[in-house]
């Protein structure tokens, strides 16, 4: 994990996380006062909430460019750390094709999770169908 601007990240803390589209990896913010205070290829997050901004999800639709718009809310719980098997339901969003976070397997929207795994371009959750 790559902390921004000498800002600290603790286990606990509620941050919001999103892909960052220019580096691949994951930014982490604050809940509270909305600044980045790191980034890192993995992110692991308990009682999440995942949340879609209508009106940014709108403009991005209308100008075609990327922007923070979606992001998961939850209790920060490690970064860096890589994926284990029971993560292993997919959660991913495109605003091109989708409203919400969706369940890939199932095709339904997705708006809490008890645990998710940030890697790649997707979350993994360990809930079971």
């Amino acid at each position: 994990m790559e902390f921004f601007k000498g800002r600290e990240i603790k286990i606990g803390d509620v941050v919001h996380v999103y892909r960052n589209l220019n580096t691949g990896n994951f930014s982490i913010r604050c809940a509270k006062t909305q600044r980045v205070l790191a980034h890192a290829t993995t992110v692991q997050l308990q009682d999440c909430t995942c949340k879609v901004s209508k009106s940014g999800r709108e403009k991005t639709l209308l100008e075609r460019r990327k922007r923070v718009h979606a992001w998961i809310k939850g209790t920060f719980i490690s970064a860096n750390k890589e994926k284990t098997e029971e993560f292993n339901r997919v959660i991913y969003y495109n605003p091109y094709k989708t409203e919400h976070f969706m369940d890939i397997a199932g095709n339904k929207p997705v708006y809490h999770l008890d645990v998710a795994h940030f890697e790649g371009s997707v979350v993994y959750s360990k809930e079971n169908y």
